[in-house]
């Protein structure tokens, strides 16, 4: 339930205003922080006080958002009249526009690994410890069921409209969240951390169209990361406007221990973005597959670290990604779609028509374009007006481009695709001939550009190397990161690249040899074991465990309250059922780490469910299967493994991993 009061009921000084001249003026959303937690303040007479609650008696409610020993912080619309005079009452610490933020971003059936994971050492370390850690992303949403993301996220938004924290209207938050998570499972991409052990949650603050992400809703994502454990939280997004209550908030996190990392901004001059730009986050500049800063990355002195972030693929909402191309004598050659561009597959004869100043003589035939000399849309439209039924424009410079065609409402009713210089040039030797322009949204994956894809490599590889080293702070992590990535650009840390190229394993070596704060620190040993049941008969393997800098001396294990010691050990349950499972092992420096696992076993009947596969723990399952459980037959909603039908199902609830279709017999 929303906390709310009424103006009356805060320290204030205020002069009557009339009802009328209130309502004829323009309000904005502001936040407001008291510094006298007084009701009024002593110099304001009882007849100033009693015109106060008067006036304001039917003004709209103020919203909580804090309410604490530093003072309570609330909101409300409010005109520019009422903001002047609450700041001459002095009786507020700081009144600032709730100002919006945006994403920042500028416009395959075999698994990839996306070059940004290499350079920034991703695949040199294992992410076998992330179970230890959650990441958090604010964003545009979650694509929940997408075959190459984690199912086990969480998430939260308080967007209204009934938009959901699982669902992405843009498909900025799930290309972010690839980057991080996306798993090695043989198909699509890979992240960062790609075997789905670290924690993912999710808090959506974007609209469907990239609207509504206002500093008190991005604020309160932060506070909602923390309280649902993240370690790391990643914003990509940003804007120009710096709030006190916003960096309020950012200190609250860090001296909880939590890295904060966003995106630089891409501007591309030397303006701060924020939250790039408070010192408690780390702000990520955006270079490419050369090493070189992409020309839209703001460039400033809170600019620290630089990642991968031009011509990324990774994960977006199924069947949203751009196929975009053209196909000449049976070879398809990449391209992109211009902005605004209707959809569309065609095949068609090839017409150059120059540079398409005019209408060219195209009838049902497609139109080949030199950049240069008019918009993108009046190209189009002078395709269309010749009879076109689609429009290539290829660059007059080396190189791919994008394009938009302006906005929504442009009358270009064919599909506009773009194509690097080389590729155009080669195309015009297949002009008379037929080809096939594909402009198409039914991929899982994408590339985009922009500091939104280089701060989720940063959040990835802060994660996975706090993995390795457990104990160190926020602080220790940032600092280690900052001391090992490769420099780039001018000698040491510059306002372009900030102090480099961040390298995961470079990082966690530097940490392995210095300790989390330049001395030498015993690191936790980590716990781990595999199951392999029979029946009701499991044997349990700890082999997997390991201590980073010395050995493990005792393997410590609690089987449904029964206790037992040794690197393998066997347990037969008396029963089917989920029981929990424990390992606990010992360093040489007395460091213990406990891992715990639910293990499933079943007595091998499948009563009364006869041409059903009774369900096995170490099985996977996709959309689709149907599996008989303790007499009951369960349809399975998604990809998963290890997850009990009796516990994990809801009849008729698709946003679980089975659906419990009742008793067989």
């Amino acid at each position: 339930m929303t906390k709310t009061f009424r103006l009356t009921s805060l320290a204030l000084a205020l002069s009557a205003l009339s009802s009328t001249a209130v309502n004829a003026q323009e309000t904005k959303q502001y936040i407001l922080k008291q510094s006298d937690l007084a009701i009024f303040a002593p110099q304001t007479s009882r007849f100033e006080r009693a015109a106060i609650s008067e006036d304001f008696a039917s003004e709209p409610v103020a919203e909580v958002l804090s309410n604490d020993d530093n003072g309570t912080v609330v909101t409300m619309e409010l005109t520019a009249q009422q903001v002047a005079q609450l700041k001459a009452s002095g009786q507020y610490a700081y009144i600032e526009e709730d100002y919006e933020y945006v994403p920042f971003t500028s416009t395959t059936s075999a698994e990839v690994a996306p070059y940004g994971l290499a350079e920034v050492q991703a695949q040199l370390l294992q992410d076998t410890n992330a179970d230890l850690f959650k990441v958090c992303v604010i964003d545009s949403g979650y694509d929940l069921g997408h075959p190459d993301l984690p199912q086990n996220a969480t998430g939260f938004t308080d967007l209204p409209g009934g938009l959901t924290w699982y669902q992405d209207g843009s498909g900025h938050g799930t290309h972010v969240a690839g980057t991080i998570v996306a798993l090695k499972n043989g198909q699509g991409v890979v992240g960062v951390l790609p075997n789905d052990k670290i924690g993912v949650h999710n808090v959506r603050v974007f609209d469907n169209d990239g609207k509504q992400g206002l500093t008190t809703r991005i604020a309160r994502a932060v506070d909602n990361c923390v309280e649902n454990g993240a370690k790391v939280i990643n914003m990509s997004l940003g804007g120009g406007n710096r709030s006190q209550y916003f960096e309020e908030r950012l200190q609250a996190a860090y001296d909880k221990g939590v890295l904060l990392i966003a995106a630089a901004g891409n501007g591309g001059d030397a303006t701060l973005s924020y939250p790039a730009s408070y010192d408690t986050v780390v702000s990520v500049a955006n270079i490419d597959e050369n090493r070189v800063k992409n020309s839209s990355s703001q460039y400033n002195a809170q600019v620290e670290i630089a990642a991968p972030g031009t011509n990324i693929l990774s994960t977006v909402p199924r069947g949203t990604g751009v196929a975009a191309g053209v196909t000449a004598n049976g070879v398809f050659v990449k391209g992109g779609g211009m902005t605004y561009s209707v959809e569309g597959k065609v095949s068609a004869e090839l017409v150059d028509c120059g540079q398409g100043l005019s209408a060219c003589a195209a009838t049902q035939s497609v139109c080949l374009i030199e950049r240069g000399g008019a918009s993108f849309k009046d190209k189009a439209a002078n395709c269309q007006a010749g009879g076109g039924v689609a429009a290539i424009v290829y660059n007059n410079a080396p190189g791919s481009f994008g394009g938009t065609l302006g906005d929504g409402v442009h009358g270009v009713t064919i599909p506009v695709v773009s194509l690097s210089q080389e590729d155009g040039t080669a195309l015009l030797s297949s002009v008379g001939s037929t080809v096939e322009v594909q402009l198409e949204a039914i991929l899982d994956y994408d590339e985009k550009s922009g500091t939104s894809m280089a701060s989720p490599h940063v959040a990835g590889v802060a994660a996975l190397v706090w993995s390795q080293h457990p104990s160190c702070s926020n602080v220790d992590i940032r600092n280690a990161l900052n001391a090992t990535a490769i420099d780039l650009g001018a000698a040491g840390r510059d306002h372009e690249y900030g102090h480099g190229l961040v390298q995961a394993k470079a990082a966690s070596d530097y940490i392995a040899t210095n300790g989390c704060s330049g001395a030498q620190d015993n690191q936790l040993p980590v716990a781990s074991f595999t199951a392999s049941c029979t029946d009701l008969a499991c044997s349990f393997d700890a082999a997997a465990s390991r201590d980073p800098d010395g050995q493990v001396v005792a393997y410590d294990w609690n089987i449904d309250g029964f206790a037992t010691t040794g690197t393998t050990v066997a347990h037969a349950f008396a029963n089917a059922g989920s029981y929990q499972v424990s390992l606990t092992v010992t360093d040489d420096a007395g460091a213990t780490h406990t891992v715990t696992q639910s293990v499933s076993v079943t007595d091998g009947s499948n009563t009364g469910c006869s041409g059903l596969e009774t369900w096995s723990a170490s099985k996977i399952y996709r959309t689709g299967n149907e599996v008989a459980y303790n007499g009951h037959k369960y349809h399975s909603n998604w990809w998963h493994r290890g997850k009990n039908p009796a516990q994990n199902a809801n009849v008729g609830n698709a946003w679980n991993y089975w659906t419990d279709l009742g008793a067989c017999n």
